[in-house]
């Protein structure tokens, strides 16, 4: 698929799910508890940089706006882009919502082409970003680009060594020759059609996302995995949202402590 044909896909997409992304950080479901979590690292992070009021800010994929309103209120100046028309309506009206419009400054664009000035920015943020994205070290060149010296990014990519991958034979790396000749198999003897669906979220391991870092000539300051479930089998979720919360409290304090198989294993890698 073309790169433009596949962005349209996204976009349309995220139009359709955007009353989704506008509730999830409010609800007490297992997929709300791990955004909020991974938002509260990002705006800690931020926070003891300790930039200036007033420093500009660069968000990346803003999404319904909530971080780009939460940016604002600690006194910062925010352009917040995202290639989603209705995400960029969400923005624009919570900014307004908020009285944060006189310092946040939304509009539509592509994270691979941001149309924005070169070393403008003393931080740039892409939450949730990277894993829609057919060409992610694109991206992060264009945000760098977008970042004067001596600036931060702060980057999230959903993790391929995600432990949750290992409960549901659909996903498990270590039966993926196994279903790859299932496949084969039932298609030669007519019992499945080949097909080809184009993919529009994509998991990448930690390493190939630090290798695009490297090329870029960025310094990693600080990294975490973070996000224990849904674990599922066969595409059925396991566990209610209940159990599967204290769950994934359990697991990200194994792993927050370092333990052994479980640091590098959250669905989410923040850098």
């Amino acid at each position: 698929m073309a790169d433009g044909d596949r962005q349209r896909q996204v976009d349309t997409y995220f139009d359709s799910v955007s009353s989704y992304w506008a509730d999830i950080y409010d609800t007490q479901s297992l997929e709300g508890v791990i955004y909020r979590h991974r938002r509260a690292i990002v705006l800690r992070w931020i926070d003891e940089l300790a930039l200036p009021r007033g420093s500009r800010i660069l968000e990346v994929g803003c999404g319904a706006g909530f971080t780009t309103v939460a940016l604002a209120h600690r006194g910062y100046t925010v352009d917040a882009v995202d290639s989603s028309e209705a995400m960029v309506e969400l923005a624009i009206r919570l900014a307004a919502e908020s009285h944060t419009g006189d310092t946040v400054k939304v509009f539509r664009g592509d994270a691979t082409s941001l149309p924005v000035a070169d070393d403008a920015y003393s931080l740039v943020v892409a939450i949730g970003v990277l894993p829609w994205l057919a060409s992610p070290g694109t991206a992060v060149r264009e945000m760098t680009r977008a970042a004067s010296p001596g600036a931060h990014l702060v980057l999230t990519s959903d993790n391929s060594e995600r432990l949750t991958r290992l409960s549901d034979p659909r996903f498990s790396p270590a039966l993926g020759p196994s279903r790859h000749l299932l496949k084969r198999v039932l298609e030669r003897a007519g019992l499945r059609k080949p097909h080809a669906v184009a993919e529009l979220h994509y998991l990448r391991s930690i390493s190939s996302i630090d290798k695009i870092i490297a090329r870029n000539r960025l310094e990693k300051v600080e990294t975490i995995t973070l996000g224990f479930g849904p674990f599922s089998f066969l595409g059925r979720t396991l566990l209610p949202d209940r159990v599967g919360v204290k769950l994934h409290h359990l697991l990200q304090g194994l792993a927050d402590r370092g333990v052994a198989g479980l640091r590098r294993a959250g669905s989410q890698y923040l850098v």
